[in-house]
């Protein structure tokens, strides 16, 4: 992979393959469950809502989101947009500033959690990064983010200890050196679930 890439101060790294398995199981699940169709994910909302639950603030924020996908992949199960096109190389504003988004696509060259894990080590690396939010598909390849998280904070100063915000869809065994943040929030709140309703 290209060492020279381009980072904004906030980058949010996510795994389309999460969004296409997990989210989409999920919401499938729970409106079964609620006995109620609910509304396809909201990307930008939900992009929103993240930006907040990691300590983003104000309206002037730069977030660079990367979707890393495998090459044959192209859309984004039951979310609006649904379609990686639309969204690579383009840009929005939002409450919280602008969204700017981009597809690293696998290829073929390397496997997705490889691809995944190379930009956690290079956005970790990256000066300029000064917030690094992580919505990984954990648990394909937890062991190999781990311990690149692991390795990057090792002698690190407390405050360094911030720069990274690993998003989980429940509470898992592995100790992550980073913060963790369950994605379940968001997702109830984009999906107009109230707590009550489970």
């Amino acid at each position: 992979m290209e060492k020279n890439i381009t980072f904004a101060p906030n980058v949010l790294l996510l795994d389309t393959a999460f969004v296409n398995d997990t989210v989409y199981k999920s919401r499938q699940f729970l409106s079964e469950r609620l006995g109620r169709e609910l509304p396809e994910t909201d990307l930008i909302d939900w992009l929103t809502c993240l930006g907040l639950d990691g300590g983003l603030r104000g309206r002037e924020n730069e977030l660079q989101v990367l979707l890393v996908a495998d090459e044959a992949v192209h859309t984004l199960n039951g979310c609006t947009p649904a379609a990686l096109a639309d969204l690579d190389g383009n840009a929005c504003r939002t409450s919280l500033g602008e969204f700017s988004f981009a597809v690293v696509p696998s290829a073929g060259l390397v496997s997705r959690s490889k691809l995944y894990n190379e930009l956690v080590q290079l956005a970790l690396d990256a000066k300029e990064v000064e917030r690094l939010l992580l919505v990984p598909h954990f648990y394909e390849y937890r062991e190999d983010l781990a311990k690149t998280l692991r390795d990057f904070y090792e002698e690190k100063e407390e405050d360094e200890a911030r720069k990274a915000i690993c998003f989980l869809m429940e509470e898992t065994g592995e100790v992550l050196p980073c913060e963790v943040d369950l994605v379940t929030f968001s997702l109830m709140h984009i999906w107009g679930i109230a707590p009550d309703d489970l």
